[in-house]
């Protein structure tokens, strides 16, 4: 039940991103996660979803955005850049996933 739970939280959020809106995230950090252009070409997407779901099971527990965000602030600055790319990829992933079924 547990890990329902926890896709479907993280479902929701993957869902809002491919709409355009991060709840989880500060402008700033997304902007400072996108400046190595390198990293972000490199990532491929079974990486970044072991690297999202690592980090959401950390945060899952508290209950409103803030607190996920101030939990997502406690990390390490590379962590958690590599949590938001992560995050993104996860994101583009979706978004094409979508544009497939259009077509």
């Amino acid at each position: 039940m547990r890990k329902l739970q926890e896709a479907q939280g993280l479902d929701q959020l993957i869902e809002a991103g491919s709409s355009g809106y991060f709840p989880l995230f500060y402008q700033d950090w997304i902007l400072e996660s996108f400046s190595d252009v390198s990293e972000v070409k490199r990532m491929s997407f079974s990486r970044a979803a072991e690297t999202v779901h690592k980090v959401y099971k950390q945060i899952e527990r508290h209950s409103s955005i803030e607190r996920k965000k101030t939990a997502i602030q406690a990390l390490q600055n590379d962590e958690r850049k590599e949590f938001v790319l992560s995050f993104m990829k996860m994101v583009e992933y979706r978004a094409l996933d979508k544009m497939r079924e259009l077509h």
